[in-house]
């Protein structure tokens, strides 16, 4: 058994009993990572419900040992603190939906990945402190996220290249009888969103049709290049909030 000090990202956490959970993580040192915490609804308990909110960020020592699937936290603290992203119903439901794509994404025997730790970390932070408009933000990060997941769209938006196949995960030639094709309206956004930056992703302009039938297709992207992925919850609730 080693002492380990890291940084980590709450994905999700899961009842075990009346007063203790299952805290699954993604981390800097051991990529993700179940931890047992007892006492978290608890008086005594010095780990509360709050600092386990999903996509809280956090600096842990715990007790680590190889040959188990939960470990043991010694101490926690919720830092960087989030300020906006727990109380803001927009980017509180946003951070629920990354936390499903992130959960859904990754398996236990995954290894660290130092980019994609730094992505996420830094890409949490950026959704805390945004103050322009962020219904684009879900969207701009799962085409980014497909960078580190190792399905970033291949080649790029052109007049010959104008469909996405998200089955192939290629620019190519718009077919209307492919059904697994964006149009060339929703394949050139795509585009936009790989070639964006966080300041400009809020710019690419859409209807309401527009990002939801872009968000689906997103959705079915992810679950043919993700083995076991499955269905998605929550984007359901974040298409009304931000309808």
């Amino acid at each position: 058994m080693s002492l380990i000090k890291c940084r980590a990202i709450v994905i999700r956490t899961v009842n075990y009993s009346e007063n203790s959970v299952i805290l699954k993580c993604f981390t800097s040192t051991h990529g993700i990572q179940s931890y047992m915490v007892n006492g978290v609804r608890s008086k005594k308990g010095s780990i509360k419900p709050s600092q386990l909110l999903p996509l809280t960020l956090l600096e842990l020592e715990s007790y680590f040992q190889s040959n188990k699937n939960l470990q043991r936290i010694k101490e926690l603290k919720c830092t960087p603190p989030l300020l906006s992203l727990h109380f803001d119903i927009i980017k509180s439901s946003i951070g629920i939906f990354m936390a499903e794509v992130m959960n859904k994404s990754f398996h236990e025997e995954d290894q660290m990945d130092e980019p994609m730790f730094e992505f996420l970390f830094h890409t949490i932070q950026i959704l805390d402190i945004q103050q322009s408009s962020i219904s684009n933000f879900p969207l701009y990060f799962l085409v980014q996220l497909t960078r580190y997941l190792g399905f970033l769209p291949k080649g790029d938006f052109s007049e010959e290249t104008n469909g996405f196949d998200i089955k192939e995960g290629c620019y190519e030639k718009y077919d209307q009888r492919n059904p697994f094709q964006m149009d060339p309206i929703l394949t050139e956004k795509l585009s936009q969103f790989q070639h964006s930056d966080y300041e400009q992703y809020h710019q690419i302009l859409f209807t309401n049709l527009q990002r939801t039938t872009l968000m689906n297709f997103l959705i079915e992207y992810f679950q043919q290049h993700i083995q076991g992925f499955g269905e998605l919850k929550s984007h359901k609730i974040l298409s009304e909030v931000l309808s």
